[in-house]
């Protein structure tokens, strides 16, 4: 039964209201710097059931010559998600929501975005990290600032197919 549930082909992802104002909050906060962070919740059926969100505690990169470079901050913000120290912080905020018997299943992560600009090798190597190594129904949660200030929420969620999954692990991807 439960091999026949986990075949399911996965069809929405149901986001809590508190968890969009999280999300929300976080991005509008480090805005236009790149905001990462992990979801929690359920895998029901066809369903991933997003519970609660938990940004990634920040890290001040290393500075160059007395200088901060904008690009090597956005860079180390975007690769937040694979960064060991996050991964320690993650399981620990899980084993501590067990504790106090609350959805703690790691579903996936989520990153902000700004005019749509959001796919880059970055996002698809934190998408691959979780769907090979957490659970292969992981999703990306993505939040446009820029096009939400405009009157309309963009919140969207992404996976990668496994054919891309194959591909990327092949080395038969590039960003050419």
């Amino acid at each position: 039964m439960a091999d026949l549930l986990k075949e399911a082909p996965l069809t929405a992802v149901q986001v809590e209201a508190l968890v969009v104002m999280k999300i929300i909050k976080h991005c509008s906060q480090t805005f236009p710097t790149t905001a990462t962070g992990f979801v929690v919740g359920m895998d029901v059926k066809s369903t991933l059931e997003v519970t609660n969100s938990f940004p990634f505690p920040t890290t001040e990169p290393p500075a160059t010559d007395g200088h901060h470079d904008t690009n090597a901050i956005a860079n180390h913000a975007a690769a937040a998600p694979r960064h060991k120290g996050n991964t320690v912080y993650q399981n620990e905020m899980i084993k501590k929501l067990r504790e106090v018997n609350v959805d703690a299943n790691n579903v996936g992560w989520y990153t902000s975005a700004n005019l749509g600009n959001f796919v880059n090798l970055n996002m698809i190597e934190n998408q691959y990290h979780y769907q090979k190594e957490l659970n292969e129904r992981t999703v990306a949660i993505v939040h446009d600032v820029s096009r939400s200030s405009q009157g309309s929420l963009s919140l969207r969620a992404f996976r990668l197919s496994p054919a891309f999954m194959l591909a990327y692990k092949e080395n038969k991807f590039t960003t050419e």
